[in-house]
């Protein structure tokens, strides 16, 4: 259904039409290589980070001191802590000390029935150790995760308190030996990722996540499941020491360590929060609702509001056309200050700073917003006061800007007509309308097929029958 129809069939209430990789990404091969930048301002930053299309920033290790740290070096500096032993790991070995020597001194060869299911190109390669110290516990104790947080420096173009903690706080680190890989998968995350080559070099392919009208159909996103369905790779790149890949959300990537690199290589992965994909969201949004992003919970109220404008609990998804009109109506009368028809930046903000926020007992840090409370935030730190007063600005203008690129679609100028907002809050209540009803039905113990017709009626009913 992904067909050359141009962003006018978003705003003209195509709600299941998305466009095609291609026509979205602007590319011209069938693999493409990740696009490079390399002293890259806040503007360029944030206009790349909002169409989701991932790029790599060569000059992203600059001043860092753990830019060229060995494996060994994390050996000697952190030998309390525990990594995970990534696919062959079982009950007894699961999880490794830093305090060895054998996992940077030796190759760990995956299982036999694993490496059948494996692309023949991988099935020789050996398996990596991630080391998740933003999970704390007997992988990262008190005082080690401390040292590391203490070690670990921001690039320089991460900015902002908000982006700080958040990358700060979701540190982890990849540890391969020479010719070793992590096969294809998609990451639960709802925000930008960076991976930045602390040692040697990796080579990389990503490919956006399948299109998906029917849940059946929906791809396997843990580790080697797109490899039994659809495993295209739109992009290849190959980051060196010291550079960073900056992905987003529902990006399939695989990657492998070739054989002329270190003995071992090291690599750490990242999020941020500000700005966020948001136009890569809006055109996918079908797809993403289908997918492990949204069924596994992570996503599903954190976007909630680019589209209606409201928190998650004040707007129940409806297919009533005379419903989302007088929707929409209202709350463009609300914004619109002004009463020119367009909806500007400051009028973004100005609204979502007037909402009324039921925060928890005791937290008096304004009305908006609250997402940094939540679970999905910053993991189990939460900010203090004077912190929190800086980070609220720093969301709200975040938000008023991710919230104009999710809106202003066609043409892209500065401002949101009420019929971009219509189009925009239109897709959003069928979308989730198709998940609402499709949840019930599995709650009750519905058979697929019946789940499956259901699917196919919305697609039937809000997609151009044309294009079916």
């Amino acid at each position: 259904m992904r067909r050359a129809l141009g962003l006018a069939a978003v705003v003209c209430g195509e709600a299941f039409w998305e466009p095609r990789h291609a026509d979205f990404f602007k590319l011209s091969a069938d693999i493409s290589q990740v696009e490079r930048v390399r002293e890259v301002s806040p503007e360029e930053f944030d206009e790349r980070v909002r169409w989701g299309k991932p790029f790599i920033i060569e000059d992203a290790g600059r001043g860092l001191d753990l830019v060229g740290a060995s494996c060994e070096s994390f050996h000697h500096r952190f030998p309390g802590a525990k990594m995970r032993a990534e696919y062959t790991g079982t009950r007894k070995e699961k999880f490794v000390s830093l305090g060895g020597k054998a996992w940077f001194q030796k190759d760990r060869p995956r299982p036999e029935k694993q490496r059948k299911e494996m692309p023949p190109d991988l099935a020789q390669t050996t398996a990596p150790y991630v080391w998740h110290v933003k999970d704390g516990g007997h992988e990262a104790p008190p005082e080690v995760r401390a040292a590391v947080q203490r070690a670990w420096q921001p690039p320089y173009f991460l900015r902002g308190q908000v982006n700080l903690r958040e990358a700060n706080e979701s540190a982890e680190f990849w540890f391969h030996r020479r010719n070793g890989a992590v096969l294809a998968h998609a990451d639960t995350y709802c925000i930008p990722a960076v991976s930045l080559q602390l040692t040697g070099k990796k080579l990389w392919r990503l490919m956006p996540h399948p299109e998906v009208h029917l849940s059946r159909l929906a791809p396997d996103s843990h580790d080697g499941g797109i490899y039994r369905s659809k495993w295209e790779p739109l992009w290849e790149a190959t980051v060196q020491e010291g550079e960073a890949i900056v992905f987003f959300p529902n990006l399939f990537h695989e990657t492998q360590v070739p054989s002329e690199n270190p003995e071992c290589t090291v690599a750490t992965t990242f999020q941020f929060q500000l700005p966020i994909p948001a136009r890569y969201l809006r055109a996918y949004l079908p797809t993403f609702a289908m997918s492990h992003l949204y069924y596994e919970g992570h996503c599903l109220d954190l976007w909630h509001s680019y589209a209606t404008l409201a928190s998650p609990e004040d707007v129940q998804p409806t297919t009533d056309e005379r419903a989302i009109s007088r929707a929409s109506a209202r709350v463009f009368a609300s914004v619109d200050t002004d009463g020119d028809a367009r909806i500007t930046l400051e009028e973004l903000k100005g609204y979502l700073s007037a909402f009324t926020e039921r925060l928890p007992a005791g937290r008096n840090f304004g009305p908006w917003p609250r997402w940094f409370f939540t679970e999905d935030y910053f993991y189990d730190w939460r900010p203090v006061e004077e912190e929190a007063r800086q980070m609220q600005l720093e969301l709200l203008q975040g938000r008023a800007e991710d919230t104009l690129a999710y809106l202003d679609c066609c043409p892209r100028d500065g401002a949101v007509t009420s019929a971009e907002l219509h189009a925009a809050l239109r897709q959003w209540h069928l979308v989730h309308s198709r998940l609402h009803a499709t949840e019930r039905l599995r709650q009750r113990g519905a058979p697929h097929r019946k789940v499956e017709e259901l699917e196919r009626e919305f697609l039937e009913k809000y997609f151009a029958r044309d294009e079916l």
